[in-house]
């Protein structure tokens, strides 16, 4: 078994035929699925990052194991653990609805257009046969709220209405309740 350190992150580890078979290590049945090859894998990834100096404690690892003519190279790649952090573009608070199904979706709009309230930030949303409207204001009117609670309930926030805007089908993207509740 040979160990060579390529770069600052990446560990080369060359196993022949002999250290195949001491290891009772075989390529085809090669798996971290396998509890007896997970084991020798990871003693020897321990062995090779103390050769090498390479700290492995609460980092991201990646093996990639390559046949050769007489054995197996093992290539570790050792990262940092990166957290993801979302921010959204715009910070303005809306209310996020869902109000059921078409039919209660409907008879919402329609209570909501015959309330004469002005209104025009606000957009309606299908996913997965549930409806959700969407106000993009720090406030609803009281008017709104009753019925908007009558038939469905509040749902999220802004990052429940941006993965809305983001994943379900856009019914009215701008002044939902005008434009649907004037047909109804």
């Amino acid at each position: 078994m040979t160990i060579d350190r390529i770069k600052s992150n990446k560990i080369l580890i060359t196993l022949g035929d002999e250290d195949m078979r001491d290891f009772s290590l075989d390529y085809d049945t090669l798996s971290l699925y396998d509890s007896h090859c997970r084991k020798i894998i990871m003693r020897i990834l321990q062995v090779a990052c103390f050769k090498t100096d390479i700290e492995i404690k609460d980092k991201k690892m990646t093996v990639e194991a390559l046949p050769t003519v007489n054995g197996c190279i093992l290539l570790l790649t050792v990262e940092d653990r990166k957290s993801r952090r979302y921010r959204l573009q715009n910070r303005k608070n809306c209310y996020c609805y869902e109000v059921g199904n078409s039919k209660n979706f409907l008879e919402v709009i329609r209570l909501l257009y015959r309330q004469n309230v002005c209104c025009n930030k606000n957009s309606a949303y299908e996913q997965n046969g549930t409806y959700y409207l969407v106000f993009d204001y720090p406030a609803v009117p009281k008017r709104f709220k009753r019925i908007l609670h009558e038939y469905g309930a509040r749902c999220g926030d802004n990052i429940f209405a941006a993965r809305l805007r983001e994943n379900a089908k856009e019914i009215c993207k701008t002044n939902a309740v005008a434009v649907i509740g004037r047909w109804l």
